[in-house]
């Protein structure tokens, strides 16, 4: 039986792949929180992805596939710079084709909010937020 696929990790791959994003934050994406040895360095441009629950549309299938939200928040070494990342980023996930990342079916992506200004709330860091919501294959697959 095939293990079961990790998102978060698939959408960081596929966000690996786009030259806009890569370079604007030196493939500084992560899966669920920045790694300890980031912080040190923050404020600057990074991106962080995490699930965050939300609706499934397919609920009551048996399919082995299935959709959820995932939060990301874009960080810079300011405001601006933090909307400039999430413009980036948002615009990859939007152009998103049927493809597999880190062993994960990515169907589509799709904007479940606009996106929010802010500051981390414990380290006053610039970020956006935004949530999406991901259709994808529940197995890994072999790439």
């Amino acid at each position: 039986m095939s293990e079961t696929a990790d998102l978060e990790g698939g959408l960081v791959a596929y966000l690996k792949t786009i030259p806009a994003v890569a370079v604007l934050t030196a493939s500084r994406i992560f899966a669920g929180e920045l790694p300890a040895a980031e912080t040190a360095s923050m404020p600057r441009k990074a991106i962080v992805i995490r699930g965050s629950g939300g609706i499934s549309l397919t609920g009551e299938s048996r399919l082995e596939h299935d959709t959820q939200r995932v939060d990301l928040f874009a960080f810079g070494e300011t405001p601006r710079e933090a909307a400039r990342v999430m413009r980036a980023a948002a615009l990859a996930l939007r152009r998103l084709e049927r493809s597999v990342h880190a062993g994960c079916l990515l169907h589509w992506v799709n904007a479940a909010s606009g996106s929010l200004s802010g500051r981390e709330p414990e380290t006053e860091w610039p970020r956006q937020f935004q949530s999406f919501q991901v259709m994808h294959g529940l197995l890994t697959i072999e790439e």
